[in-house]
């Protein structure tokens, strides 16, 4: 596999979205390693800002004008189509442009990758992995698809050997990755517009993804799902794949599971192995299965014991993964970026798990992408059950998409017909404090989903539940 060669650019670097959590990271590392960097995109963001105050030139649009002469390079999304504006004016250039994980690759190539794959989970183990490496003095470079609020940032260029990074299965193009250490936390339908609908070819690139990792490295997965069981049956036993479960009739399990509103209890046991008494600074059975999965890539690169459970005890955590923004009396607001049926249960079960019987959760949730809001519908209906009071704000929409086959209404009627009794329309962002104080209670918890602007109304909401009060 040959990749892109950096050292061969000597100009800028421009990149088309730079103000996505995947490409501002890139960015953030090239920008470290000496590179010339500029991008553009289709608004302002937090992303945008935090590179700005790095010195590197944005644009909060995206026109021709902006591909300026010392550009030698444009690094583009696979939401970036020929008919950009800038896209039309690099090639009457004749500028070289490539994808996202081109540029990725040429930086995992300098090292040993370790790659985190699967439809969840990805940015809460990628930041897991990177929080131990980073307390046993690896010094790792890290690519991720969240802000990790150790390094206060989604990217960082360390000098150590090993880089960490979070793969993107949206295109496929995880595979194209060198992963000298690979995780998979999980397999189920989404992107299914780039697949054709075709589930079995969306689970053949998990397949190859597995197969296609050395003999002297490691596959790390989740023996929990059973499409990955599936796979793993059709390869048949090798030696470096390692399995990890929640239950049992795996290589690493979980046992004396505890959970509080401090955080959570277990031991970590495998047949020459163990981790006894460990205390995580997280909530949720589904983030100690991705902490399971880091421990099985710490004991591959022989990461004491002591750092691992250092590194979980004072974990830190990622921006918009079950994060307390605010409280209102003793209620807690928190903030996930929880976009699909999957990821929202498993968000409602961490609160419930932590919840007192006598209150309840009040959830805020903003649908992402039309497409995916119709392709999963059924689903979406069906994933609230744990919360008592349910808050539907309208579609976050991607530019380019069909918007007549579903909408706000359609989604709460479906909602309503699978049972959930207490169903309310946000007709107006304003009007989201005015809606929540009608419900809360002490104790209660308000958890805020989705992977559009419901974070800024997240992080708005505690405030101007407060000027309500007067």
């Amino acid at each position: 596999m040959s990749f892109l060669d950096l050292s061969k650019i000597n100009g800028r670097i421009h990149f088309i979205g730079i103000g996505g959590i995947g490409m501002s990271a890139l960015a953030i590392i090239l920008h470290q390693l000496g590179f010339k960097i500029s991008g553009s995109d289709i608004s302002y963001n937090k992303n945008i800002k935090k590179l700005e105050n790095l010195g590197i030139k944005c644009f909060a649009t995206q026109i021709a004008d902006n591909i300026e002469d010392d550009i030698s390079l444009i690094v583009k999304t696979s939401i970036i189509y020929d008919d950009n504006p800038e896209i039309i004016e690099s090639k009457k250039r004749n500028i070289p442009i490539v994808r996202r994980a081109d540029i990725l690759s040429s930086i995992l190539s300098n090292k040993k990758s370790i790659t985190i794959a699967g439809t969840h989970g990805k940015t809460s183990t990628t930041t897991i992995i990177s929080e131990i490496f980073e307390e046993a003095d690896f010094d790792p470079t890290i690519i991720n698809g969240g802000i990790i609020n150790r390094f206060n940032s989604n990217g960082k260029f360390g000098k150590g050997q090993y880089a960490i990074a979070e793969s993107d299965e949206s295109d496929a193009s995880f595979v194209d990755l060198p992963t000298f250490i690979g995780v998979v936390t999980n397999i189920e339908a989404e992107h299914m517009d780039f697949y054709q609908g075709d589930y079995k070819k969306y689970k053949s690139y998990f397949k190859q993804y597995i197969n296609q990792i050395p003999e002297n490295g490691l596959a790390v997965v989740n023996f929990d799902d059973k499409n990955i069981r599936d796979i793993c049956h059709e390869i048949g036993k090798k030696s470096n794949i390692v399995t990890y479960s929640m239950s049992d009739n795996s290589d690493i399990m979980v046992e004396n599971i505890k959970q509080d509103i401090n955080g959570c209890y277990f031991d970590i046991v495998a047949k020459d192995y163990q981790i006894k008494d460990i205390f995580a600074n997280f909530y949720g059975l589904h983030n100690i299965s991705n902490a399971v999965a880091a421990i099985a890539v710490a004991k591959f690169v022989k990461i004491d014991k002591r750092s691992i459970k250092n590194a979980l005890k004072n974990y830190q955590g990622v921006q918009r993964r079950f994060t307390k923004v605010g409280t209102y009396g003793e209620a807690i607001i928190i903030d996930d970026y929880a976009h699909h049926p999957t990821e929202i249960i498993a968000a409602l079960q961490s609160a419930k798990q932590i919840l007192s019987d006598k209150n309840k959760i009040i959830t805020i949730f903003q649908p992402h992408k039309y497409s995916r809001t119709y392709d999963l519908l059924d689903d979406f209906a069906h994933s609230f059950t744990l919360s008592d009071i349910l808050i539907i704000d309208d579609i976050h929409d991607v530019a380019g998409e069909r918007k007549d086959l579903v909408n706000q209404d359609i989604l709460i009627d479906k909602i309503k017909a699978a049972g959930h009794k207490i169903v309310l329309k946000l007709e107006n962002k304003k009007d989201l404090a005015n809606l929540v104080k009608k419900h809360i209670s002490d104790g209660d918890i308000i958890l805020c989903a989705g992977a559009g602007t419901i974070t800024n109304m997240a992080r708005n909401l505690e405030q101007d539940l407060k000027d309500l009060d007067g």
